[in-house]
């Protein structure tokens, strides 16, 4: 089976084109756009007509793109910007009905649910695994074994949130800082058990823009490689030491010392770092592994099964 995955995140928009047979994924092509869905949506609690505008254009791309390579079946999946958004299930209706795709918003559930089925797909959680997304406006923790989940706390906050909540898009300064760290470590205290983070065997794995960006920063690379950054290790003081570093530094800055930072990404990277490192002082977590794995492939293996 030929299948296309689009996410539709809140701050880029992704492409997996698969062949999927036997539970093994052989990838065809992946795209990744930052589109900026979810810009101002926790203030307005709507998605903006510039921000659907953009991101229709590259869903109506990837489409075309999908057909091109005679896709079986096409599906976007959108999650925390769409989720929260008093407009989103209009534009996913729209979307669907335009293009003559499957358009769904996924809960917070199955968000966390489909992101563990895609990581170990290429980690296989043969002991309690605790898997990290931080995405741009939630972030996910998932601990699992095998393929049973043993807990799921889907969290408001991700790169873009913490950034339009706490932070500026430039500089960023020591007092903005150690108010998001407080307000993300309430959200844990609230929302991720003890009991839950005290089972985790092991290194977290963590996956999206922020956690491979940092283990790309880590391994120096002039640019981003996803075969070098899948299954690199990142330590936790690491993350802490970038956060110090890049925090000085404008965006524009942040992309050109950088290169392996996106363009788009530069503004967020430090809203995205201080979640990363408080979800694994949540976790008793020394670093985590990168993975390039994540919901698209969970979601690809849905639609085959």
């Amino acid at each position: 089976m030929r299948a296309a995955v689009i996410d539709m995140g809140t701050n880029s928009t992704r492409l997996l084109i698969a062949d999927v047979a036997g539970g093994e994924i052989v990838e065809l092509e992946r795209l990744m756009t930052i589109t900026r869905l979810g810009a101002h949506v926790d203030r307005d609690q709507r998605l903006a007509e510039t921000s659907m505008g953009r991101t229709r254009k590259v869903v109506t791309d990837y489409v075309e793109r999908a057909r091109a390579m005679n896709a079986d079946v096409i599906f976007a999946s959108a999650t925390s910007a769409v989720r929260d958004s008093n407009n989103g299930e209009a534009f996913m209706a729209s979307l669907a009905r335009d293009l003559g795709i499957a358009a769904r918003v996924l809960s917070g559930d199955e968000e966390a649910r489909a992101t563990f089925r895609g990581v170990t797909s290429a980690h296989p959680a043969s002991e309690p695994t605790a898997v990290i997304d931080v995405g741009g406006g939630s972030t996910e923790i998932v601990v699992g074994q095998g393929t049973q989940i043993l807990g799921a706390v889907s969290l408001q906050a991700g790169c873009v949130r913490a950034t339009e909540r706490w932070l500026s898009e430039d500089r960023v300064g020591p007092e903005q800082m150690t108010i998001a760290r407080q307000e993300i470590d309430l959200l844990l205290d609230r929302h991720l058990p003890p009991d839950l983070a005290k089972t985790v065997v092991g290194e977290p794995i963590a996956v999206a823009g922020t956690a491979t960006t940092l283990a790309a920063l880590d391994l120096k690379l002039p640019g981003y490689d996803a075969e070098r950054i899948h299954g690199h290790r990142v330590d936790r003081d690491v993350v802490a030491t970038w956060i110090a570093k890049l925090a000085p530094l404008t965006a524009a800055e942040r992309h050109s010392l950088y290169p392996a930072i996106e363009s788009g990404r530069a503004a967020l990277i430090i809203g995205g770092a201080i979640v990363l490192l408080a979800a694994l002082d949540a976790l008793y977590a020394d670093g985590y592994v990168a993975s390039e794995r994540d919901i698209l492939h969970g979601l690809v293996l849905g639609l085959a099964s």
